[in-house]
């Protein structure tokens, strides 16, 4: 039903972001699957491993993560981090955010990215310094996932071995995968959403007894979804790559969640 809707949608489209190396067109298709593993609601778990598999395939000596925001907005939790020791990543899952907590933490609590070129000897990891020598970890850069409409959501981070700073390819790449992942996390948040609003519908006496409340909380989800899918979307013009499966699958997204937010205006109008 969306495919005709789709080829409206891409229209106007432009391009995300993009490294000027041989291989980007092999990055360009990565980040079109994961799109589309967005798009047919894979869980979150896949969808950010992927995609930090993706931007580490692009040096050899990067170590990334995705961290997510906890629901009271003042812990860290676990999303994904393929490369990272087991008991690092355990380690971190549910510390505290906070103006000193190391990388993530402080970018979370900052709404700001974080550049701590050696760890070592910054003040952020004073409380973490043990555990990041402990797993060999020198730099870490972080910089906040943020909604379509600027929450924090979480983090995305970058880990070397040795003392370093950001290029500009890291930057495009962090633009990437922050971009992806605020998509991925706004997503199933409107999924669990909807689900919660089956859910109060199949307990609700009659529509209308449960609509204005159903209504405010799924439409903030779909809202912020719709308005991060088109921002990426927004971003498609500084390069002539063929990017179709890309456009097609943010386009996706776009219509779905324009559909969602619809069918959620009609309810208690029908």
């Amino acid at each position: 039903m969306l495919t005709e809707e789709i080829r409206v949608a891409t229209a106007d489209t432009q391009q995300l972001p993009r490294l000027d190396k041989p291989d980007c067109e092999d990055f360009q298709e990565g980040q079109a699957r994961i799109l589309q593993m967005i798009a047919a609601n894979k869980p979150l778990g896949q969808i950010l491993t992927s995609l930090v598999k993706l931007i580490e395939a692009e040096s050899e000596d990067m170590l990334c993560s995705v961290l997510l925001l906890s629901d009271d907005g003042n812990h860290i939790r676990h999303g994904a981090a393929p490369s990272l020791p087991d008991a690092y990543v355990k380690a971190i899952d549910g510390a505290p955010i906070g103006p000193k907590n190391g990388s993530c933490g402080t970018a979370m609590y900052r709404g700001e990215a974080v550049v701590v070129s050696d760890i070592l000897t910054d003040k952020l990891w004073e409380d973490y310094r043990d555990l990041a020598a402990a797993a060999n970890l020198r730099a870490c850069w972080s910089t906040p996932i943020l909604s379509g409409r600027g929450k924090v959501l979480g983090s995305f981070a970058m880990y070397y071995r040795k003392p370093r700073t950001p290029t500009g390819d890291e930057s495009r790449l962090t633009d990437v995968a922050t971009r992806i992942a605020g998509l991925a996390i706004e997503r199933q948040a409107a999924r669990e959403a909807l689900e919660q609003t089956r859910n109060q519908l199949a307990e609700a006496e009659t529509i209308s007894e449960t609509a204005e409340s159903i209504a405010d909380d799924v439409e903030k989800p779909l809202a912020a979804i719709v308005e991060n899918a088109q921002r990426c979307l927004e971003m498609l013009s500084e390069s002539d790559a063929n990017t179709g499966e890309l456009r097609d699958a943010l386009a996706n997204i776009v219509v779905d969640g324009q559909n969602a937010l619809e069918a959620v205006g009609r309810i208690g109008k029908d």
